[in-house]
């Protein structure tokens, strides 16, 4: 009698033994798995086909690459400044703002925009892009408005884009080089024209980077505009924008408002503009409720766009849309990172130039606006060589602008 019969329970038969071929089936899928993976390790290392054997096509692209290496389509910016200068307030048919070559937005929108394009076109052009390239200089710089660059209208000249395709913001940009891996900083000092004395002290005190921004509602602004590039200076026009809380708090007179009709914001753009020459675009001053409506912003943006000049938003309101509106209208836009001079306290402006140092070392660029009180252009006469020192480039906002582009 076997073992096994011994150890089984009465009247049970007993469980038959497991075959040997039975314990191996345990081992077959670890196998199998062992298998695939050495397979494909093999395959990973020896195969050079980075579509890893699937089947591929290669088809023959023929014919021109686009048609700009732009990311704005000409035909896209066209409509969409068409459409913009055709809002309520903004008819060209109104006004006096209306760019000279805006016509050729509702006649011929199949010819090139030099404004769309970012590619020097004309021997200008090319000397701009020359001296982007090179150390800054005033020579260039220091100029009469161009009368190329000017169109008449019943308050007086306004900027336009040349019959060659140069552009305001270029032709009266200072000249700047941008180091790479330097941080960079544009500081733009505004309210100028106002105070004879601060308008003085400013252009004499601060350095020819520093770009000044008038104020449209000062006087004798074609002379201080005129000193200030004489000096080296950029500089832009500021435009009254409707703030909140308007008419009890008012920018003065010809205030750009959300609610204008037949053409009065066109009107009073012109206005604004016809105010000096030689400046490379506009800042805001107030303008919390204009900035933040897009149907406002957007005719704004594409009039600016027309005439080849820039927008700078100070910065004083979240809500602004300028930056989200700029591109698809073709204008550059820079907004600023700090107000300098919020509150004028020395100790605050202080603090204030120390934050905006360290936006520019860690995102390579930073925008400062500031105004012309006394204490802040001390401030800045004082703090900008020691910045320089540290290792700071300072350089005109259209330089910046530029990077926008």
């Amino acid at each position: 009698m076997a073992a096994d019969e011994l150890n089984a329970p009465l009247k049970r038969p007993a469980r038959p033994a497991r075959k040997g071929v039975l314990r191996w089936l345990f081992y077959v899928p670890l196998v199998l798995a062992g298998v695939v993976f050495v397979t494909a390790l093999m395959w990973t290392a020896l195969v050079d086909d980075p579509d890893g054997g699937r089947a591929v096509a290669v088809a023959e692209v023929k014919g021109a690459g686009p048609e700009t290496t732009g990311s704005i389509d000409k035909t896209s910016l066209k409509d969409a400044r068409r459409q913009a200068l055709a809002a309520p307030g903004w008819e060209t048919q109104a006004g006096a703002s209306a760019p000279s070559n805006a016509a050729s937005l509702f006649t011929d929108p199949a010819q090139p925009d030099p404004a769309a394009s970012s590619e020097p076109q004309t021997d200008f052009e090319r000397m701009q892009a020359a001296l982007q390239q090179a150390p800054s200089s005033t020579a260039f710089f220091a100029g009469a408005p161009l009368p190329e660059l000017q169109e008449s209208s019943a308050y007086g000249p306004l900027p336009r884009i040349g019959d060659d395709g140069t552009m305001p913001r270029e032709a009266y940009a200072r000249p700047a080089y941008l180091a790479p891996d330097q941080p960079h900083i544009a500081i733009v000092v505004g309210g100028l024209g106002i105070s004879q004395t601060g308008t003085q002290r400013a252009i004499r005190a601060l350095p020819s980077d520093v770009t000044f921004a008038f104020a449209a509602t000062g006087s004798s602004l074609n002379r201080w505009a005129g000193d200030a590039r004489a000096d080296g200076h950029e500089i832009l026009l500021q435009a009254p924008m409707e703030p909140f809380g308007y008419p009890s708090t008012d920018p003065g007179e010809h205030t750009l408002l959300v609610s204008a009709k037949s053409g009065a914001n066109a009107d009073s753009l012109a206005w604004i503009l016809s105010r000096a020459g030689g400046y490379t675009g506009i800042m805001n001053y107030l303008g919390g409720r204009f900035t933040a409506e897009a149907d406002a912003m957007r005719p704004l943006l594409a009039n600016l766009g027309e005439r080849g000049l820039l927008y700078v938003d100070d910065g004083s309101s979240d809500l602004s849309v300028a930056a989200r509106l700029g591109p698809s209208l073709g204008t550059p836009v820079v907004v600023a990172d700090r107000i300098i001079d919020e509150q004028r306290q020395p100790a605050l402006i202080a603090k204030a130039l120390d934050d905006l140092e360290a936006i520019a070392r860690q995102k390579g660029r930073a925008v400062g606006v500031a105004s012309a009180f006394p204490s802040t252009v001390s401030a800045l006469a004082e703090w900008i060589p020691e910045a320089e020192a540290r290792g700071i480039a300072f350089v005109p906002v259209s330089a910046l602008a530029q990077q926008e582009e």
